[in-house]
């Protein structure tokens, strides 16, 4: 029943915040402001916006597994990162099973090793847009609404907080209560083994990652006559990308994001009579934004996916993996 729950509750609410949208936007103004769209240089824009976070995406990747848990080119890398483009849509475990499959018949890595640098570095991405959401109420002209500006405070300074902790915790190696067991979980191995050092490199090259999405943002909006500055793109990027980590509220992007989306953007949109038709023109660049981008980057696991199918279910024969890591060693108590 819970797997059932967690398979269908992003497809619902990301279902009933759509039909919220449809129903209560002007769709004669949303599509009026589609069709102005110049898509000659709106599609090459978002080619190359797609192409270009992948490729750094990748290289962080390389960076990451490197690391963590097996040596692994650029070269190998670029199909697997573009795979996973093609399987996040419909399932992101199933993205992250696969690269970790990967390394567990091509490296020899253990599965849960592999996905213990995955779970690392998402950890690293929430830390990342955290400091940049706490920075940008910082930097951006934009004051957000007090209730809202305490409480995105609150959880980002949480973040940080829990941050601490876990250096703290894990490079520390203070083992309060029964806190030392989770030493031995395979599925932490990259906590255990992540330095100072290493948080201070990864979380710079994901700062850097996640100011992709904000030039993304910068390069789409004027296509929609939407007026926003770098600085209030700061703020707001950041944190509507961490609120599309939340779990089960949305699908590809569509969603609660898009809902957000109206409020922060309404001060960038051409003057219309009503707020209805601001909202539309809102609507209009999130949905086919979001859409476009989600599109780019299947196509490009297309490329890769059959190849990648192929490598990832023939395993190596035994003992001629390359590079092969020492077994992570746990406490069987």
């Amino acid at each position: 029943m819970t797997e059932v729950l967690k398979r269908v509750l992003p497809w619902l609410v990301t279902t009933l915040v759509l039909a919220f949208i449809a129903v209560t936007t002007d769709l004669e103004t949303a599509w009026a402001t589609v069709r102005a769209t110049n898509w000659v240089t709106f599609v090459p824009a978002v080619i190359a916006v797609c192409v270009t976070v992948f490729l750094f995406d990748s290289w962080c990747l390389v960076k990451l597994f490197s690391r963590f848990v097996a040596p692994v080119t650029f070269k190998e890398m670029l199909p697997l990162k573009g795979t996973s483009y093609f399987l996040n849509v419909i399932n992101y475990n199933a993205a992250a099973a696969g690269i970790a499959l990967f390394f567990r018949n091509k490296k020899g890595v253990p599965f849960l090793e592999a996905l213990a640098s995955m779970l690392w570095l998402n950890f690293i991405d929430i830390v990342s847009l955290a400091a940049l959401v706490l920075a940008g109420m910082w930097v951006s002209p934009v004051e957000l609404d007090p209730k809202l500006a305490f409480w995105v405070t609150a959880v980002c300074g949480g973040v940080l907080v829990i941050l601490v902790g876990s250096c703290i915790y894990w490079n520390g190696r203070f083992d309060w209560f029964f806190f030392g067991r989770f030493r031995t979980w395979t599925i932490f191995a990259s906590f255990a083994k992540a330095t100072l050092a290493d948080y201070a490199f990864f979380i710079g090259i994901r700062l850097a990652f996640v100011g992709t999405y904000v030039v993304s943002q910068a390069v789409s909006m004027p296509f929609f006559s939407l007026e926003a500055g770098l600085r209030e793109l700061f703020l707001f990027v950041p944190l509507l990308t961490f609120v599309g980590t939340i779990p089960f509220t949305t699908i590809a992007g569509l969603g609660t994001v898009q809902v957000l989306m109206r409020t922060f953007y309404e001060p960038f949109t051409p003057a219309y009579p009503s707020m209805d038709q601001v909202h539309a023109h809102i609507d209009a660049y999130s949905t086919t934004t979001i859409l476009a981008f989600v599109l780019v980057r299947i196509a490009i696991g297309a490329v890769f996916m059959r190849g990648v199918s192929m490598k990832i279910q023939t395993q190596e024969p035994a003992g001629t993996v390359p590079n092969a890591p020492e077994p992570v060693r746990t406490n069987p108590s």
